[in-house]
């Protein structure tokens, strides 16, 4: 009961901390599927693979990362 209390007491303040912020939202309608940077071809720093490699670390023959769909995704 102590826990549920408190959680309770934690929920409220931040319902009220939450209902003083302004909130907008942004729609953003896009009709083109592929869309390019205007700024040219992305960079991928060695730092930023290694990373990725700790999340996928499986590449294919063209060294693309095999990527996994999450199991709650349908």
């Amino acid at each position: 009961m102590k826990v549920q209390k408190e959680a309770e007491k934690v929920l409220k303040e931040l319902s009220e901390a939450l209902g003083e912020i302004n909130l907008s939202e942004t729609y953003y309608v896009v009709e083109d599927i592929n869309i390019t940077r205007s700024d040219g071809e992305a960079k991928v720093d060695k730092k930023f693979r290694e990373i990725i490699k700790k999340n996928a670390p499986k590449l294919d023959e063209e060294g693309s990362f095999i990527m996994e769909v999450g199991k709650w995704v349908e």
